[in-house]
């Protein structure tokens, strides 16, 4: 009985580790990521950090990407737009806070990543 109990508790903590190591690392993603888009956006497309109302890296289970970045400018405090933190850094989608529809056009801070080919040799 005794060493069932020692079992149990042995397999209780190792759950707890795997569980405490898995969400340490996603934080540590999430918060690379945010760091990646901001670097890409002060020093590749010019933004002043005084620009940025928030920048929030997100992390999901199915999507993908997996890792994102909601960014929200001074400019345009209900637009957010997402970023991508990987290999393709840029801009992919937005959306309003309110949930309205808005069209690309007028638009200040819209800029979308470009479609590249990439060729296998």
């Amino acid at each position: 009985m005794v060493k069932i109990k020692r079992l149990i508790i042995i397999l209780a903590m190792l759950v707890v580790l795997v569980i405490s190591a898995t969400f340490g690392f996603i934080q540590f993603k999430k918060h690379r990521a945010s760091d990646i888009v901001m670097e890409y956006l002060t020093e590749v497309k010019g933004y002043e950090k005084s620009e940025i109302v928030t920048i929030e890296s997100e992390w999901t289970f199915f999507g993908i990407p997996k890792y994102y970045v909601e960014v929200s400018f001074k400019n345009e405090p209900n637009i957010i737009y997402l970023y991508l933190a990987n290999d393709l850094k840029g801009q992919f989608e937005y959306y309003t806070i309110d949930g309205k529809t808005i069209l690309t056009e007028n638009l200040k801070n819209y800029d979308p990543v470009e479609n590249t080919h990439i060729s296998i040799e």
